[in-house]
């Protein structure tokens, strides 16, 4: 049964064709919302928003873009713009992570990350956050990580962008206080989702971390809607990750890297 629209009436969802963004766009459909689902897939994109649009009877526009690609975020609000939708949701999801050495790592690929993880996220923020404010409501939910709050060693930059997302947005929910205008970080931990899978394949064997503690992205997506809905600034998704999270915070930063460190070894 399709449920009552609420006042955000379309959600911008960016990496939508698979994982967490997916699972999103699902969540945001169920709630009566229109959507703009946005990635680089086209035919699994144009697949979502058939499905969605049957589903729950609301309008599905698929754009297809590499967010990558200079300029990218600024064409996308153009498009969007053109086809006279009202963003009122912005979900910056998209991301992508390269696992291993930093050394060993391409800078191409380095730099792919960093344009993606932090320049697009940015760039859409600030030509959406404008008319938002404008209007006198809007949300915007950044997807972080669990690895933001320390220095995850063969997942450096990776973790690095993911602090940014979430020191960007705890200060920029000060910023729109009393705007009308909400941002929220949500923060997963590890999640069953294609980009685990693909780092688990790069080492050559299975992620070391306890199936307890991994994630299903429907549940981070339904924990990232509410905490988006409510205006939380900063959600931590499953309770485990949220006390490690805590224990992160009062401890002395070498201990942090030395965790890390620990993790690195035995992934070796």
């Amino acid at each position: 049964m399709k449920q009552v629209k609420e006042r955000q009436q379309t959600a911008l969802i960016t990496g939508a064709s698979a994982g967490i963004g997916r699972a999103l766009a699902k969540v945001f459909a169920e709630h009566g919302f229109d959507l703009v689902v946005v990635a680089r897939r086209q035919d699994e994109l144009e697949t979502l928003a058939n499905s969605l649009q049957i589903a729950h009877g609301i309008e599905v526009t698929a754009i297809t873009s590499d967010l990558t690609a200079p300029q990218a975020a600024q064409n996308l609000f153009q498009a969007v713009q053109q086809r006279g939708i009202h963003v009122e949701v912005l979900v910056n999801n998209a991301g992508i992570n390269f696992h291993g050495d930093f050394k060993d790592i391409t800078l191409e690929d380095h730099l792919e990350l960093l344009q993606l993880n932090i320049v697009a996220l940015t760039a859409l923020t600030h030509l959406y956050v404008r008319p938002m404010v404008e209007h006198g409501h809007g949300r915007i939910l950044n997807v972080a990580s669990l690895g933001a709050f320390q220095p995850v060693p063969t997942l450096g930059v990776y973790a690095a962008s993911k602090a940014y997302v979430l020191s960007f947005t705890e200060a920029l929910a000060v910023e729109l206080a009393g705007t009308g205008v909400t941002v929220t970080a949500l923060c997963p931990g590890f999640t069953d989702t294609a980009m685990m899978t693909i780092a688990s394949a790069t080492t050559g064997h299975p992620t070391p971390v306890p199936s307890l503690l991994i994630a299903n992205a429907a549940q981070v997506a339904r924990e990232g809607y509410q905490a988006c809905m409510q205006g939380e600034t900063v959600h931590i998704s499953g309770r485990v990750n949220q006390l490690v999270a805590l224990w992160m915070q009062y401890q002395p930063r070498w201990l942090g890297r030395a965790v890390g460190g620990l993790v690195t070894r035995r992934e070796r």
